[in-house]
């Protein structure tokens, strides 16, 4: 990372700590149920979840909290990873004897977690690990030595200078006992040394003492040793001490000098002195090699002997790829109202059986099952409930993650189904709910016509189903649910028609004396005709009805013949529909035009005219009759508009008119303000004539032109023609020429 700049290696820490808290998350832990030495304990972990449990600085408040008490974890000195472990092996003395290490050899101490994660993480208690610390060099055993003095000679010979005696010391010849020639040896009756035979082999410090063994392979320590030897027999190879040399020089010193006189023989006796053990360190007497770790119910960290029988905790992963993750889904199918059949896919390794549980959502039934087989058929469900269904994966009597599914079983059909009511835009529904549980009724409502279907859903026993077309018959779809819409019943139908709507604006229009026209606007929706009815003061009238216009057409219309004139009836207009059905009655009340008069007579007067007619109204009819005078021709110099007169009556006299003029009357009858056909006459004013006297000057150039006869005839003409055009047919009139007086 020399080359790497600042924030590259501030990146690459961020991601290496996210790593290590991602797999410190996807870890479950796992607290034993029972207490074993430390090998039988990863063992258990191995084959019933991943490893023994590695710790971190991510993961370690986690194990703290979870624990009370002392707990195994995946740390040993030395880690075996593909042997099994036997307590009873001497790692000491395989590891230190240089001398053996070919046969068992495991490293560093402290390097690695059982599953192999390097240890960069400790939390020792003070004090530990324990280190050994080695013991001090000691001879193999303390011997003394007593050889008693030669018996002096005194001599009178002159003294001379003495020569070097020569003295013979024991024998050099090792003995077969094992101790210096010379030495008591305890024996039996038959003479043969007693006590155990012990062999000791190249021995020259103390730390041999702890690989002595007794023939019958008794391990003894320094102590031991010591008493143990007392009267022993030793058979050595190679050892050398000090009682073993094998030449001994003696020095006599007298008051006289030595004489070459013989020595008797020399006898000298070796006695062992007891040796105190050596002084073991302290640290020495609590050292455990090989040990295996524990965690404290606080945390830290200590050795203890790995025989030792404690509780212990393994760890699995979360992830798919985890090696107990119970993978895969459970296959429903060949669901009923009743049964169900399940399979699942195979649980991994080496489980033991599988649990079976499932039951209903509403907790009224349940069923667990231990079986070794990955199928099932559930029967004697409930029709439309719930199910949930988990199959465990048992192994070393621990339930691996479930496999988990659910279902509704199909629900029942609706029963007794029939309609209570319609309207225009409605039909009430009522049934009976189905056996079982439900979730929901669906209600789909299909018109015969092919527009666009309505969807309802309810939960009640009925239901008003609305927004629906005029006069269309329907089909009404139920299906029962469940609550997830997964399941549903065999669907249940029934037929129904609304009623056609009524019309609307109804009027009657162009009334005559023996018919009248209808006019409405259709009712939305579907409808197949209308039905028009008369009725008067005496019950139905047969009458004609006739249609000018399409039954599609809006305003639509009718031609009602065939009714008396002047008579108030009563119309009655309905909707005819499909299934039979017929629309709500529109009622309008209208009258036919009256007759015209008859026998219609004037009576004038120079300035007046009396008009009479006759007339039979219809009983109950409340009649009126209305005169127009009018002067025949027009004109713009006369009142154009005519005189009107309505009148009960069937007289009427129009006064302050003009004599000797045409005058036109007209009258009708008007009943509720329709007027029968019209009927006229016409008759002149009386005359009453008024001379007027016209006088007129002829002027001429050419001499007495205007005394001539010719040309006043000329001009009398020229005025008659003048009168006649103004007055003719309008005013009497008459012209007369009248001589000059001479």
């Amino acid at each position: 990372m020399g080359n790497l700049t600042f924030l590259h290696k501030l990146c690459i820490s961020v991601c290496w700590g996210l790593l290590l808290m991602y797999t410190a998350a996807e870890r479950q832990y796992f607290i034993s149920s029972h207490n074993a030495s430390w090998a039988d304990a990863r063992n258990h972990c191995q084959v019933c979840f991943k490893e023994m449990v590695t710790l971190t600085p991510e993961n370690a408040h986690i194990i703290a909290k979870i624990i009370n008490s002392t707990h195994w974890i995946g740390l040993r000195k030395y880690i075996n990873y593909n042997d099994t472990y036997n307590e009873t092996d001497d790692y000491d003395s395989d590891y230190y004897n240089s001398t053996n290490t070919s046969s068992k050899s495991f490293g560093t101490p402290w390097t690695r977690w059982a599953n192999g994660d390097p240890l960069s993480f400790q939390n020792w208690y003070p004090g530990f690990p324990l280190f050994k610390s080695p013991l001090p060099k000691i001879d193999c055993c303390s011997c003394s030595c007593t050889c008693p003095a030669p018996p002096r000679t005194t001599t009178t010979t002159k003294t001379t200078t003495p020569s070097a005696p020569t003295v013979t010391s024991p024998s050099s010849t090792r003995s077969t006992t094992g101790f210096p020639t010379g030495s008591v040896v305890p024996k039996n009756s038959s003479g043969e040394p007693t006590g155990p035979n012990i062999t000791v082999t190249d021995v020259t410090d103390s730390t041999d003492l702890y690989n002595v063994e007794t023939e019958k392979g008794v391990s003894m320590n320094v102590t031991d040793w010591a008493n143990f030897t007392q009267g022993a027999n030793f058979t050595r190879t190679g050892i050398t001490q000090a009682w073993e040399s094998t030449t001994a020089t003696a020095v006599h010193t007298t008051d006289s000098p030595w004489t070459t006189t013989p020595q008797l023989p020399i006898f000298s006796t070796c006695e062992r002195s007891p040796m105190l053990p050596p002084v073991i360190p302290e640290n020495n007497k609590n050292y455990i090699e090989n040990s295996c770790v524990v965690v404290l119910a606080f945390g830290p960290w200590v050795e203890r002997e790995c025989f030792e029988k404690l509780p212990f905790i393994c760890y699995e992963g979360t992830t798919a790829s985890a090696v107990n993750r119970f993978m895969g889904a459970i296959n429903i199918s060949k669901i009923t109202s009743s049964s169900a059949a399940l399979q699942w896919d195979q649980g991994p390794g080496d489980i033991s059986h599988y649990r079976f549980e499932a039951f209903s959502r509403d907790g009224s039934w349940n069923v667990t099952e231990d079986m070794h087989y990955s199928s099932y058929t559930l029967v004697s469900l409930t029709p439309g409930t719930g199910y949930v269904v988990k199959v465990f994966a048992v192994k070393c009597d621990r339930d691996l993650n479930p496999l988990s599914g659910s279902f509704y079983t199909i629900p029942g059909e609706v029963q007794d189904l029939h309609v209570t009511n319609f309207t225009e835009t409605t039909v009430s529904l009522s049934w009976t709910k189905p056996k079982g549980n439900y979730g929901f009724f669906e209600v789909i409502a299909v018109p015969a016509s092919g527009i666009e279907n309505h969807n309802k859903t309810v939960k009640e026993e009925n239901m008003v189903f609305d927004g629906l077309t005029q006069g269309t018959k329907y089909n009404f779809i139920f299906a029962t649910g469940v609550q997830d819409r997964s399941m549903w019943s065999e669907n249940i139908s029934i037929s129904n028609c609304t009623l056609p709507g009524k019309v609307s604006n109804l009027i009657a229009l162009e009334n005559k004396d023996t018919g009248l026209t209808l006019q409405w606007d259709p009712p939305k929706g579907n409808y197949m005709g209308f039905k028009v009815m008369a009725s008067g003061e005496n019950g139905i009238l047969d009458v004609n009805v006739t249609n000018p216009t399409n039954l599609l057409d809006k305003p639509y219309k009718v031609i009602v013949s065939g009714l008396q004139n002047g008579t108030k009836y009563y119309f009655s207009v309905k909707v005819s529909g499909v299934c039979g059905l017929e629309g709500k009655i529109e009622n309008i009340t209208a009258y036919t035009a009256p007759g015209p008069v008859s026998g219609l007579k004037m009576t004038a007067t120079a300035n007046s005219i009396n008009a009479s007619w006759d007339f039979i109204p219809n009983p109950g009819s409340d009649v009126k009759y209305r005169a127009w005078l009018f002067v025949i021709p027009l004109s713009s110099i006369l009142d154009d508009k005519g005189v009107k007169i309505d009148t009960d009556n069937k007289t009427v006299e129009f006064k302050y008119l003009k004599s000797s003029t045409p005058y036109e009357v007209k009258v009708y009858v008007v009943l509720n303000n329709l007027e029968s056909p019209v009927t006229k006459a016409s008759t002149v004013t009386q005359k009453d004539p008024v001379e007027i006297g016209l006088s007129m000057l002829c002027s001429s150039g050419e001499s007495l032109y205007c005394e001539e006869d010719n040309t006043r005839k000329a001009v009398f003409m020229e005025l008659q023609k003048y009168f006649r055009d103004i007055l003719e047919g309008k005013v009497y009139y008459d012209v007369q020429t009248i001589p000059p007086k001479t």
